[in-house]
């Protein structure tokens, strides 16, 4: 079986001479893991499950939050006061001595910053083309065409003649007489034909842009202070 050991310090450069013990005290060098500058709730998950209590894991993910370096040491449980006595070598520190100790030093201290611009140019991309529609228009069309027509006339002529006796005999008789007629009509149909096709194509190419802009830059700029010499009244 094995246990996290772990240890609070105060800066990265404590942990690193941490961590050089162990190593030289036989503990493997990738069973140690060094932890700063990292969020709080990375840090409490990594100590539940190392088996801590998840309220006192938060306090110590909140205090690296701004500082300090944290060592887990994962060991084998027969070695584990080895490692907790080599830790001690060094300044551990509890989560809230560590708050405190931040707070001590950047109360000491007055910062300015030294703030710059970059001008970041990057590439933009908007879709554009040209679609092809087609639509159904109509048109009247006229075509003049001539046509044939026939027509059946009838005459009557008044006639005085006398027929034989054998030509009555056949002129009596039922027939028929038919005579027929021919008129063209116009008959229209439709052939489509393609006069024309419209083809879509795309030509790749590249071209140079120079972007300009204005950037920033805030200095710090130190100036000596003059000391001004005063005068001590006593009185008697």
């Amino acid at each position: 079986m094995s246990t996290s050991v772990i240890g609070l310090f105060e800066d990265q450069d404590t942990a690193r001479k941490v961590v050089d013990a162990l190593t030289k005290a036989g503990f493997k060098e990738d069973a140690v893991e060094t932890w700063s500058e990292t969020g709080a709730d990375k840090v409490t998950e990594r100590l539940v499950q190392a088996g801590y209590d998840e309220d006192k894991a938060r306090s110590y993910g909140k205090a690296l939050e701004t500082a300090g370096a944290l060592i887990v040491a994962e060991v084998d449980d027969n070695k584990a006061d080895s490692a907790l006595e080599t830790m001690r070598q060094f300044e551990v520190l509890t989560p809230e001595a560590l708050r405190e100790l931040n707070s001590k030093q950047q109360q000491g201290k007055q910062k300015a910053q030294v703030i710059e611009e970059e001008l970041e140019v990057g590439v933009a991309r908007t879709t554009s083309g040209k679609r092809l529609k087609t639509e159904v228009s109509e048109r009247e069309v006229q075509e003049t065409v001539s046509l044939k027509e026939e027509t059946v006339d009838v005459e009557r002529s008044r006639v005085e003649r006398t027929l034989k006796p054998e030509e009555a005999d056949k002129a009596f008789g039922e027939r028929t007489v038919e005579v027929t007629a021919t008129t063209e009509k116009p008959v229209v149909s439709k052939q489509a034909h393609v006069v024309e096709e419209v083809a879509l194509s795309k030509q790749s190419g590249e071209r140079k842009v120079t972007v300009s802009g204005t950037v920033r830059r805030q200095d710090v700029k130190v100036e000596e202070i003059d000391g001004k010499s005063g005068k001590t009244a006593k009185t008697a």
